[in-house]
């Protein structure tokens, strides 16, 4: 029996209520209206939908993590490698690797016959290294892009260190500036030179050369 103030169970027969200490001779569990909740349906205190409820919901937040993480994993096993950029750097820093090409006395050779870029603030060189007493340097380029126009240079070694380093150099060659379309034709004697296609000057345009350099 379940006392009909407060609730408590009770042992069968009792006169009073051990908890609230009201009569119980007058009523009873059955005509109290009072009756123990059922249990049957719930689970730890919760009902049966709300369990299953709850259960959806760490199903569903369970699915979403997995997939966000399998999709995380494939981008990094599929990104693509990128390119090596290039930093901006001052006209003391080349674009290019030195290509050097020595040269014996009454051979001729190609130091540079193609079309190459050469990035703004940057410049481009070729390394030759002459052999003989008395070499021929000669060749031609051309310019595109922006005001069509590159600064050509040949030096020595000493006259490159100077350059590189943002010095005045003394040139065997020099274009007199930045200039479209020019020629060279130069007697060198033995050792080794710089051929310099300098854009040190454009702040963002980019140059196209064409250029046939060759020595013999």
């Amino acid at each position: 029996m379940y006392c009909a103030n407060c609730g408590k169970e009770l042992p069968d027969g009792s006169l009073f209520c051990l908890q609230c200490g009201r009569n119980q001779r007058t009523t009873s569990s059955e005509s109290s209206g009072y009756h123990k909740p059922s249990r049957s349906g719930m689970v730890a205190g919760l009902s049966v939908s709300a369990v299953i409820v709850m259960l959806g919901c760490a199903l569903i937040i369970g699915v979403v993590v997995v997939a966000y993480l399998q999709n995380e994993q494939s981008k990094r096993g599929a990104e693509p490698i990128q390119p090596i950029r290039q930093a901006t750097i001052p006209q003391s820093n080349p674009i290019s690797q030195p290509q050097t090409f020595p040269v014996n006395q009454s051979e001729r050779a190609t130091i540079v016959d193609k079309t190459f870029p050469v990035a703004a603030q940057k410049y481009v060189y070729y390394t030759v290294s002459l052999k003989g007493d008395l070499n021929h340097l000669t060749g031609h380029f051309t310019a595109q892009g922006g005001s069509n126009d590159i600064e050509v240079l040949v030096m020595d070694q000493d006259g490159f260190t100077n350059f590189s380093n943002g010095h005045n150099a003394k040139t065997y060659y020099n274009s007199g500036g930045y200039i479209t379309t020019g020629s060279i034709d130069l007697s060198l004697r033995s050792g080794t030179y710089y051929v310099v296609f300098n854009n040190a000057r454009a702040m963002l345009t980019n140059k196209v050369v064409t250029a046939k350099i060759e020595t013999e």
